[in-house]
This record gives C-alpha cells, structure tokens and sequence, in this order.
C-alpha cells in the first residue's frame, strides 16, 4: 500500500520558511506591519535582529499601543515619554538609512506632544520619505518644522492632520514630486498658497480642510482635484477681503463646503465631471444675490453634481445648459418647498439627465417613530402648495424620459414627497423609476 502523507503533515510542520526567504522578500513582506509588530521579530533569531530596521515603512497607530479611551494626564505623559523612546531608537538605528512611508496616527486621543516628537518628525524627513501622514490630537502647542517639511524634496504624498490649529510659516517651498497633499487645522499667512503651488509643480490633488485663510487664490495647471471644506478668516465673516478665486483648467473633482461668506470667483473650469457645492451662510435669501447664476455658470460642463441649494433667490432665465450633466443630487434641510424650483430647472437644462437624488439632510431616528409623528403633523406642518399644469406658452420643453429618481429621508413625509412626484411628472413624461428611500 502506498504511504501518501498529506500537505502538512508533521513532516512539513514547524518549518520557518519566512527565514529561507531573500532579505527584500522579507522586508517587503514586513512592510504591511506596523512599526511596533515590526520590532518584535527581532527575538525570533539571530538572522531576524536587525531585520526589523530596514523596513522602509514606519506605521505608527494609536490603536497597537491598547490605550484607553480616556486618558489621564500621568497616563498620557507617560505613554508620549515611551513612544517618544520608541521612534527615537528605532530612527538612530543604522540600518533606518531610508523611508519609503511615514504614518503618525494619534488623531482619536489628546496628547501631550512635546517638542522631541517635532524633532523626530525632523529627522525623519531627513531620511527622505516618499509618503508622510501624520494626524495628531494635541493638548499642548505643536512647534512643527514646516519649512524642513515643506522643502523635502522626495515627498510624493504629504497630509497635515491637526485637531487643534497649528501655524505653518514657510519661507520656501520646495517639494518637486508632490503629487497629493492635505491639510487639516493649520494657520497660514496670505501668500501661503502662492508659495505653495509655486513650490509643487506636479501637484494634482489638494485638499484644505478646517483651516485658516484669509485668501484663497488657486491658480494652478496641474491640479485635478481640490477639495475646500470649512476653511475660515480671521477677518469679519461677511468683509468683502475674504475671498476664494480658483482657476484650474484641468480640475476634474471640485468640492467646496464652508460656513463663511466668502467672495467666490470660480473662473477656467472646462474639463470639470463632478462638483460639490455647499455654501452655508453665503447668502441672504430675502435678496437676489448675482454671484450665484455666476457660480452655476461655472459648473457647466459638469457630469454629476452635488448640491447643497440652500434658499437661493435667483433668476433662472439667465442659466446655462447643462450640456454634459447625468447625475443631479439635491441635498434638502427638511421640506425646502424651494426646491420644486430648482428640480424643474436642472431638468429643463440638462437634457442628458439621468439620474436625480433629493436627500433630507436630518435623517429621521427610526421609521417607526417618523411614522406616528407624520401622520399628525402633515395636516399642520406644510402647506399646500397648488401645482397644476402650466399653460403652454408659459412651459418648458418636457424631457422625454428620466431613468432614476430617488427620494431619501422623506419616506415618512407624505405630503411632501407627494407633491413633489406631482411636480416632477410635470415636467418629464416618463420616469423609469422612483425610490422613496
């Protein structure tokens, strides 16, 4: 009888075959650890000592450290005084010549950073990085190096996270072959972005989000994303010095969501596909405000839009066609009934519209809940509004056919979302579908 042993078998068992592998296999293999994982290997054997300093990445986690989620002031001093030994040794390693990646994620817990982990950060860049993250919650003054940041020169990816504002004051910016970057929470000077893109010839995708800017002026060839969220001035939120002024003709993903009235001049978008648009606090919805048919002209060669419409009073008539436009998104605060306005006129300008989305900002607890209190309230909370088919020199060419529609976070307001089916089958003579989601 033949003697078959099965894969596995003890033959086979307890064989270290990660060891017999060549130095860049395992190196790379240990690359998908973290840093902390990383250093354990080196009691496994002789031959895995100094294994663990020469892998290119440094990932550093709150979460591999196990701490709590409050923590007290000895435990945080503490815990930042042996993190603080742990970077150090393993940068002064020899072997640590170089590093691909480097990932600083403490964002979840507020912590004590003194000016040594600054300094570690420093000599990290030293060692010419082609990727930095770093996300720090701080209960003290960050004294970040920004200008050693900022001048090194490998760096492809770069993100800033900061949940308490940290200064950047740059005197140069050198950084070649940057091509995405991300800032949260820091505070800058009015040239910082002139410097910045003078600095970053590559740059294709910028994110600024939760910082301070006085002035936004983007002027850039390369950019093909930008994202502007929540930035804010230190001057008074509705002076006209506050302003954002964006020409990028090769931006193909626009978002801009911020509270503060700024002047906004969005000029030279022709290649745009999607943009989304938040304006909270920009207008003033007892006047007719110019600057937004202005806006609207801009977005439009877009092919899907998101859009935060708010109360705009505006004249429709000197809209543009929306030649290119596919997918519309309406995000509503409760029952705007502004917006049997706005859905009728996307429609009637955007003849390859497929697909449009009405979603409630507020979403509702539980369906059971919303049930009981829609059904007492829609007699006294809404008002009729009287729809009826406009004469035929007053209405708009129909649209044939509308693949889509999806109603979100109105399924338990009746009145509403019956209205506005109604004023909607005015308008396009066949809908494919309807979701009341």
């Amino acid at each position: 009888m033949m003697n078959i042993k099965a894969h596995g078998s003890e033959e086979n068992y307890g064989i270290d075959k990660i060891s017999s592998l060549p130095d860049d296999v395992r190196t790379h293999i240990l690359s998908f650890l973290t840093t902390k994982e990383v250093v354990k290997t080196c009691i496994l054997s002789k031959r895995w000592i100094n294994t663990w300093a020469s892998v290119p990445d440094l990932k550093f986690g709150i979460e591999e450290f196990g701490l709590p989620e409050f923590v007290d002031d000895e435990m945080a001093v503490e815990f930042v005084t042996k993190f603080k030994l742990l970077l150090r040794s393993v940068l002064e390693k020899p072997e640590t010549s170089c590093v691909n990646k480097f990932q600083l994620l403490f964002d979840s817990v507020s912590l004590p950073w003194t000016r040594d982990i600054t300094d570690c950060i420093d000599d990290v860049m030293k060692l010419n990085p082609r990727e930095c993250l770093v996300n720090l919650d701080s209960s003290t003054n960050l004294n970040l190096n920004a200008n050693l940041i900022f001048n090194c020169a490998s760096l492809i990816h770069l993100r800033l996270w900061f949940s308490t504002r940290v200064d950047l004051e740059l005197n140069s910016v050198n950084l070649p072959c940057l091509k995405t970057l991300s800032l949260h929470g820091v505070a800058t000077s009015d040239n910082f972005l002139k410097k910045l893109l003078l600095g970053c010839p590559c740059l294709e995708e910028l994110e600024l989000q939760s910082s301070r800017f006085n002035i936004i002026e983007i002027c850039s060839n390369t950019l093909k994303k930008l994202v502007l969220c929540n930035c804010y001035g230190m001057r008074i939120p509705f002076c006209n010095g506050m302003r954002i002024h964006i020409s990028t003709p090769n931006v193909l993903y626009l978002d801009i969501h911020t509270f503060c009235r700024w002047n906004i001049l969005l000029l030279n978008l022709p290649l745009l596909v999607h943009a989304s648009i938040c304006f909270h606090g920009w207008y003033d919805q007892d006047e007719y405000d110019p600057r937004v048919p202005k806006l609207i002209q801009s977005l439009s060669n877009v092919e899907s839009i998101l859009f935060y419409p708010m109360e705009w009073k505006m004249d429709f008539s000197n809209c543009p066609v929306f030649d290119n436009l596919k997918s519309l998104v309406l995000v509503l605060v409760e029952c705007d009934f502004f917006v049997f306005d706005f859905v009728p006129f996307f429609i009637h300008q955007s003849p390859k519209l497929q697909e449009v989305t009405l979603e409630n900002c507020i979403k509702y607890e539980s369906e059971s809940e919303s049930e009981s209190e829609s059904e007492s309230e829609s007699d006294t909370e809404f008002v009729d509004e009287e729809i009826t088919q406009e004469g035929p020199e007053d209405a708009l060419v129909q649209r044939e056919f509308l693949k889509t529609v999806r109603i979100v976070g109105f399924k338990n307001i009746n009145k509403f979302v019956d209205q506005l089916i109604n004023k909607l089958l005015l308008h396009v003579k066949i809908i494919g579908e309807i979701d009341i989601i």
